[in-house]
């Protein structure tokens, strides 16, 4: 978790690469609970989409990836992972409402992540199980 922190966030941060925001505590603000980045995902097949997702769309659909999330070891498992989550949903859907964009994407590093994120509503790509979406017409408002 630090090393991407200290290494590579501010980055791509500068190269406008991606955006990462961080948790933490207020009684301890040097200290980060866990952080999320977020990217552009540009226009992705309809064909590579779930079936049940590709109907009535168009040959390409743009969208968003959450490129990174980590919560800190000793703090798994307390729900920060979900808020961060939520917020991260969040902040990209209102981006889509003002210059468009179809879903959520996130490239899960191993199965266990995958279940995670399809706890939330994620579905996994057919031909790739660590690559799931979510359509922002799917979050409830």
């Amino acid at each position: 978790m630090n090393l991407f922190l200290q290494a590579t966030a501010g980055q791509h941060q500068r190269k406008l690469i991606s955006k990462t925001y961080v948790l933490i505590d207020d009684a301890a603000p040097t200290e980060v609970m866990g952080y999320y980045s977020l990217a552009v995902r540009g226009m992705v097949p309809k064909d590579e989409l779930p079936p049940q997702m590709a109907k009535r769309l168009p040959r390409e659909v743009p969208g968003f990836t959450l490129a990174r999330l980590a919560i800190r070891e000793d703090l798994k498992g307390q729900g920060h992972g979900e808020y961060l989550l939520f917020h991260a949903i969040d902040r990209v859907a209102r981006v889509a409402g003002e210059v468009g964009g179809y879903a959520a994407f996130v490239d899960a590093k191993d199965e266990k992540a995958a279940a995670f994120y399809r706890k939330y509503g994620f579905t996994a790509f057919p031909d790739d199980p660590l690559t799931l979406c979510l359509p922002f017409a799917a979050i409830p408002k």
